[in-house]
């Protein structure tokens, strides 16, 4: 039996069992307020927006969450939360450019305000900012751990595109992409705050691990909402398969179907789709896999030394089943 319940778990509870987030959101809003001087009106101007569009910063959540089930958190956690969101946010902006993307969280994207290049050229901003907060700090660590996964993730979005390209797209190389593209920054955020507290190797694989585990899930519940309606999520309506980025509901219905079913399930009006994809079990299915990586997840946090004193179900409970 499944120790997840299908709950409304606050953000804000979640948040207040961290003592330092606080200390958090404080060292965040410093990162990216900058002084109306000099012509740097607009960077005060994207910075004030970034920050007022700031989602619900899961991956900061998560590191410090692994940092306090891991042992005592320290400054280097703080710079570590920092920094995973400041890459994470450069990441979105660049996306929303890729891919054509007015809307993000159901309000405008920066790109939609204000165009592409300005959008680029802040993304980079952020990149450039993340690199000079580990500088500072003298943590080539969390960089190091950074950069991978950014790296990774770009190297996820090319596979995607290149299958793309060549309708290649499976189950497998959908697991290929996101591993990269979304599992890898999870892994990351979750690495850097064990690192932070001084934590042994087997600890560190453990939380990457779990990291890993809960991005995976992450990506496939992203997937499942692609199909719910769009007054929910914030999201466009069928944005995915309209982009040909096939989701995991999709790709497994059309391993399963016919040759004349396949081109309905790709090319037939969103609705008609959705109640096919219910008919032939692939959300139930998404669901199942869905599931399975959340308990393995939960079951890695328990080994972490101190996560029996943290609300690690429910936490993993917020970012697998939310509804938006």
């Amino acid at each position: 039996m499944s120790v997840f319940v299908r709950e409304k778990v606050s953000l804000e509870a979640l948040r207040a069992a961290l003592p330092e987030w606080p200390a958090f959101e404080r060292f965040y809003q410093s990162l990216l307020q900058t002084e109306v001087y000099r012509g740097r009106w607009l960077l005060a101007q994207l910075g004030n927006f970034l920050l007022r569009r700031s989602g619900k910063q899961i991956r900061p959540l998560l590191l410090l969450y692994t940092a306090r089930a891991s042992g005592t958190p320290t400054q280097d956690s703080l710079v570590g939360a920092a920094l995973v969101e400041l890459l994470h946010n450069a990441t979105l902006v660049h996306d929303d450019v890729v891919d054509d993307s007015d809307y993000r969280r159901g309000f405008f994207s920066l790109r939609g305000l204000w165009g592409n290049r300005i959008a680029v050229l802040f993304g980079d901003w952020l990149l450039a900012r993340g690199l000079l907060v580990a500088l500072r700090y003298h943590q080539p660590q969390l960089l190091y751990y950074t950069s991978e996964a950014v790296e990774a993730l770009a190297e996820g979005e090319l596979i995607q595109l290149k299958r793309m390209r060549e309708a290649s797209l499976s189950v497998e190389s959908y697991f290929e992409v996101i591993e990269k593209k979304t599992a890898a920054l999870f892994r990351a955020a979750c690495l850097m705050g064990a690192w932070s507290v001084g934590a042994e190797e087997g600890i560190l694989q453990t939380a990457g691990e779990m990291g890993r585990q809960i991005g995976l899930a992450f990506q496939i519940r992203d997937d499942l909402l692609d199909w719910s309606e769009s007054r929910l999520t914030g999201k466009p309506t069928d944005s995915d398969r309209r982009q040909r980025r096939f989701t995991f509901p999709l790709l497994w219905a059309l391993g399963q179907a016919s040759l004349a079913e396949r081109r309905f399930l790709r090319e037939a009006p969103f609705p008609l789709v959705r109640r096919r994809l219910a008919e032939m079990g692939a959300f139930q299915q998404a669901e199942a896999v869905l599931q399975t990586y959340a308990e393995q997840a939960y079951a890695l946090a328990q080994r972490l030394p101190h996560a029996a004193s943290l609300p690690f179900r429910e936490l993993i409970t917020l970012l697998l089943y939310r509804s938006q």
